[in-house]
């Protein structure tokens, strides 16, 4: 059996007969070759073994079907690059979605923001989640953010009252926000 190209009648009819040891031999003997031209295209590896996977899938699945005649060299390479063009296809499909839903998110939000009801109720909504997710944090880590924040006092104002350094009120109010940005994280789609 040649290396290189395998389309003699015999392995074929071994493939549509089921036999492992065929399909083994033609994995071994192709899926790098397969990958790396797969990956040539896409220039994703992981996406580019999930396809050359899934192209010994399918013909797992067709190999009755298989002509005794076939090029399977060809026959891979083809169906590999078909899998290729169908990805781009594919990721230009969920693009334009995404790019449609955003627009619409930001429509619906622009239109909610307009109407003053709507807003006073968002406002209220993320008033009394920001509350809620304040009392959420550690008390020292709470009790820095709130002299911050709502008393608007400076760093070294809540080092000196606190009796503790400078840097540990940053790191605490670093702390804060990083917590409370994961909390609110639906409410800062309405605004971008």
């Amino acid at each position: 059996m040649n290396k290189d190209t395998i389309n003699t009648s015999f392995f074929i009819h071994q493939l549509k007969e089921g036999e492992n040891a065929a399909f083994e031999t033609l994995y071994q003997l192709y899926f790098q070759k397969l990958f790396h031209f797969a990956n040539s295209y896409i220039e994703d590896e992981e996406e580019a073994k999930e396809i050359v996977q899934n192209i010994y899938f399918k013909l797992w699945k067709k190999r009755a079907k298989l002509e005794l005649d076939l090029n399977l060299h060809s026959y891979l390479f083809k169906m590999v690059k078909n899998a290729c063009l169908d990805y781009f296809k594919h990721q230009k499909v969920r693009a334009n979605y995404k790019d449609f839903c955003d627009s619409e998110r930001k429509s619906i939000n622009h239109i909610a923001l307009l109407d003053e009801e709507s807003t006073l109720y968002i406002e209220n909504e993320l008033l009394e989640k920001i509350n809620k997710s304040v009392d959420k944090l550690p008390e020292a880590c709470k009790r820095i953010f709130i002299k911050s924040r709502f008393q608007g006092l400076k760093h070294k104002e809540i080092a000196e009252e606190l009796n503790i350094s400078t840097k540990t009120v940053e790191n605490q109010l670093t702390k804060a926000l990083k917590f409370l940005r994961m909390e609110l994280k639906e409410y800062t789609a309405l605004f971008l």
